[in-house]
């Protein structure tokens, strides 16, 4: 989704709604990201100009990803819902401190895309199952195991250390 400056500039009251669904069924703008598709996405918010050079995007989405299951390997849905906010710059920045947060954009075109994206991405689940815990897989002498289990609240003592037990150790 594009957006020129004369855009901005033919818009009333200085901003632009933004109301698209975006859907990416074979995954090809998420590569090498958690995400394998977006069937389906809406996308809404708007694009503010301040009438000279800067436009600032509020956006939130909402739809479902298709992510990997972290234990089976299976393709599995996965809702979510997001929001995002980037300063857009039509002028080349000055050496500022605040620089880094603002984008400078070519040709005088903002192209939503890569924030779109990157907002899904930061939405997807590091790690995700279907399966229940009693389900997970287990072996002779193994187990997975999750650091949301109950652990054994006593610390064994480890069989190594325990002559240091004997040893003085206090400064004479």
């Amino acid at each position: 989704m594009k957006f020129r400056k004369s855009d901005f500039m033919a818009a009333p009251d200085d901003y632009l709604e933004v109301n698209t669904d975006l859907a990416d069924l074979d995954g090809a703008q998420f590569v090498n990201t958690p995400v394998l598709a977006v069937p389906e996405c809406h996308v809404e918010g708007t694009l503010q100009f301040d009438g000279r050079s800067r436009v600032v995007s509020n956006l939130h989405y909402s739809g479902f990803m298709i992510v990997e299951d972290s234990i089976t390997g299976e393709d599995l849905e996965y809702d979510f819902e997001a929001d995002s906010e980037k300063e857009y710059s039509f002028d080349p920045l000055e050496d500022t401190d605040d620089q880094e947060d603002i984008l400078v954009v070519n040709n005088n075109t903002i192209d939503l895309n890569d924030e779109m994206i990157e907002a899904i991405v930061y939405e997807a689940p590091m790690s995700i199952t279907r399966l229940a815990r009693e389900d997970y897989p287990s072996g002779k002498g193994w187990s997975l195991t999750s650091d949301q289990d109950e652990g054994d609240s006593q610390q064994q003592e480890d069989p190594r250390w325990a002559k240091l037990k004997d040893l003085n150790f206090e400064d004479n």
